[in-house]
């Protein structure tokens, strides 16, 4: 049975496109401006350095919310693979179809339950423990929202070209931002102005190093929390409380993972990026981590982020454990006691 490539690609797209259209109005204006424009860059092939034309980007995003709104109550469509027809989200039978192809896809679920699906080339696999680590090259078919890097079950997917993209955005927003930040730090290791492929390739490359250490402290603390922490965060129904519940896994995942590896062989550009990406709400939560990055410029010793890794690793655990506790208790989100607890065990 002959593979359809470009068939295959029109139905994960068409699933994507359900997905935005479930899920584009998540956004604030702003926020949602941007990834459709970061979104029209992808979809016309167009380069970092080249002009988006206003009037075709405005007749494109007419088009795709009138395309979207008749989406809305449509159902995600199976895939059909060499004649073998697979449901969108049975990613193992799917993969092992396509792997003869060198390709990848995944499916799942990522922020406020928003379905999520992608498919795009093979660049190479790292088995790692008991853990594969799969890198993707150029994107067939994505979604809006297009996060770098995910785990699903042992697996730990790598995005390259959509970090590829979100460093870029990172380097331009640097270019705006005169005062010195762990960010504008993170982009003066590199040579951007005489050597812009270089310096971003080497940046994504670090990254990609970080981005893994990460997903493996979400695998791990996915084992030592279990079931009950989905369920909970499936259980959140409200956004701002899912983020929060989300912020105290991330902050266990990197205690238990991220920190270590980074100051294992550290480079400071490596180190630079790692706080210059951590979003308010975690800054929030572990106002710790910046003061160990604030030490650590002062005199270069790694001894505040091993510790803080010690420390952290026991003080989220718990945090985590005792949000389980309580919600196992209650059997359901109590959204304010909650809110409450996690607001009293920062770091």
């Amino acid at each position: 049975m002959e593979f359809k490539l470009t068939e295959l690609r029109s139905n994960v797209q068409h699933n994507c496109h359900i997905s935005d259209a479930l899920h584009a109005a998540d956004y604030t204006l702003c926020i949602y401006l941007l990834k459709m424009r970061e979104y029209f860059r992808w979809e016309n092939a167009l380069g970092f350095d080249e002009r988006i034309d206003n009037d075709n980007i405005g007749r494109w995003l007419t088009e795709r919310e009138a395309h979207w709104e008749n989406l809305e109550d449509s159902p995600f469509t199976s895939l059909v693979i060499e004649g073998s027809e697979f449901d969108p989200f049975d990613i193992d039978a799917i993969n092992d179809a396509l792997d003869k192809h060198k390709l990848v896809y995944s499916a799942g679920y990522i922020l406020r339950g928003k379905p999520h699906f992608f498919l795009a080339d093979i660049l190479n696999v790292h088995e790692y423990k008991d853990y594969r680590i799969i890198v993707s090259g150029k994107e067939h078919a994505r979604e809006l929202t297009a996060p770098p890097a995910l785990s699903q079950g042992r697996t730990i997917f790598i995005r390259s070209e959509s970090l590829r993209r979100t460093v870029w955005e990172k380097v331009e927003e640097s270019l705006w931002n005169k005062e010195q930040s762990p960010l504008v730090r993170a982009i003066s290791c590199y040579d951007f102005k005489n050597s812009l492929e270089d310096s971003l390739q080497e940046m994504c490359q670090r990254e990609i190093d970080t981005l893994v250490a990460h997903e493996l402290g979400e695998l791990r603390a996915g084992e030592v929390l279990g079931e009950t922490w989905q369920e909970m965060i499936v259980a959140a129904g409200h956004p701002p409380l899912e983020l929060m519940l989300r912020a105290v896994r991330d902050n266990l995942a990197d205690c238990l993972s991220t920190i270590p590896d980074i100051i294992e062989n550290l480079e400071p550009a490596r180190l630079h990026f790692y706080i210059a990406n951590m979003g308010n709400m975690r800054k929030a939560l572990f106002p710790a981590l910046r003061e160990a990055y604030d030490a650590w410029l002062n005199d270069n010793s790694n001894r505040y982020f091993a510790e803080l890794a010690e420390h952290g690793s026991q003080h989220w655990l718990g945090v985590a454990q005792g949000l389980q506790e309580m919600f196992a208790s209650a059997g359901k989100i109590n959204k304010q006691e909650i809110q409450h607890f996690i607001e009293s065990n920062t770091l």
